[in-house]
């Protein structure tokens, strides 16, 4: 009488050449659905029967939810590849694409890369979470791109459910973004400090503490982009600087959001004043313009953009000078958006003035248009406010 087996009877035994014992199987699925062709799969080293008959029974489990059986082989590394392309041609600024490349290249490949998406588990997930939080003091947004990862498994078959939604991990350390802006008193050493040093210098440090633009808008002005009749900066590019651009380091600005500014009389005067230098700087260089309105308000010496670290070389001499709290260039920017809110001014008047993108309020996003006499009083409300601290 043969013997009955609760196994599949296409489960095998075989031995490696130093006798150690593991099963293996060939089993018909069925007929692929995307290939009308029979389905078969080979698998084996199964540490024993048990083994295998689980392996079979998920193998047919996910072929009947129209799962394939390669699918639920790839790992986290290979749906990445697939998550990249959609990422890198989503419309993000490229130099932000080179940040996200090195957060998966460092952080999130190393722990997760080599694993099959359908074995990775909520366990694991709280471990990676918990790795990063005691290297980085920011990892939320790393978590963020693993899990958005994970999603496109989802959404391509290859898992059903993402394990990243139900893990718990460890929530980040509360920063005040303060601590990268200037207090009113410093603010008006620093500007009564700008006044001592060279045109350019002072235009460009004013510029970025009374308009609150980003340092990447900052580098691609040209003299077209002020109007000194309408008092008006005119924002429509930034410099961003990535491998991936291939030379092409000129785009739009952060959100795609070009902008009108009004500006001070002072940073005005400043800019008038530094004009005229300019091109006697370039004539004793021998550099003609052909079109002097599209030249670089900011230059270095073959009259070309400056180096992205030199608005920052200039603030740290100042500060350093006058030995007070050190903040970045950004931090011009944050010191801006706070000082305007401390003047009253109202938000959606912040918001145009440093090119942010209105809520999803659906009223204030398509009803409330940003007048200039909104953004001459954001303006006056800052400049009234500054007044009032001696500054000008």
């Amino acid at each position: 009488m043969p013997s009955i087996t609760r196994y599949h009877n296409a489960i095998k035994e075989y031995k490696l050449k130093n006798g150690s014992k593991y099963y293996r199987f060939t089993v018909y699925l069925g007929v692929d659905p995307y290939t009308g062709k029979d389905k078969t799969v080979t698998r084996s080293k199964f540490p024993s029967q048990k083994a295998a008959q689980v392996a079979i029974e998920r193998l047919k489990y996910e072929f009947n939810k129209g799962q394939k059986p390669e699918d639920m082989r790839k790992t986290f590394s290979d749906v990445y590849k697939e998550w990249d392309v959609l990422y890198k041609n989503s419309g993000i600024v490229m130099s932000t694409y080179s940040k996200t490349e090195g957060y998966f290249k460092n952080h999130i490949i190393p722990f997760l890369g080599h694993m099959r998406v359908s074995k990775i588990t909520v366990q694991h997930c709280e471990q990676f979470a918990l790795q990063l939080s005691k290297k980085l003091k920011y990892f939320q947004h790393i978590i963020n791109y693993a899990s958005d990862v994970m999603n496109t498994a989802v959404r391509y078959g290859y898992i059903n459910t993402n394990p990243f939604n139900t893990a718990k991990v460890p929530k980040e350390t509360v920063h005040e973004i303060s601590d990268n802006y200037l207090d009113i008193e410093d603010l008006r050493l620093l500007i009564s400090h700008i006044a001592s040093l060279d045109l350019m210098t002072q235009a460009l440090l004013r510029l970025l503490i009374f308009t609150g633009i980003r340092k990447g808008e900052l580098l691609v002005l040209t003299w077209s982009d002020i109007d000194y009749k309408k008092k008006t900066l005119s924002i429509h590019e930034a410099y961003s600087y990535s491998k991936h651009n291939n030379g092409e380091n000129v785009g739009s600005p952060k959100g795609k959001l070009n902008r009108i500014i009004f500006l001070d009389d002072v940073t005005l005067d400043c800019l008038h004043q530094w004009q005229p230098e300019q091109m006697l700087r370039l004539n004793q260089l021998g550099i003609s313009l052909e079109k002097p309105t599209d030249q670089l308000i900011f230059i270095n010496s073959v009259n070309n953009y400056v180096d992205s670290y030199y608005p920052n070389e200039q603030l740290i001499k100042a500060i350093n000078d006058l030995k007070i709290k050190y903040i970045t260039v950004h931090g011009l920017r944050h010191t801006h958006a706070t000082h305007l809110h401390e003047a009253g001014s109202s938000l959606i008047g912040i918001q145009d003035r440093l090119g942010h993108t209105k809520n999803s309020n659906t009223t204030h996003k398509y009803y409330t248009h940003v007048t200039d006499k909104i953004k001459l009083d954001t303006l006056q409300s800052l400049l009234d406010y500054y007044k009032d601290h001696d500054i000008y």
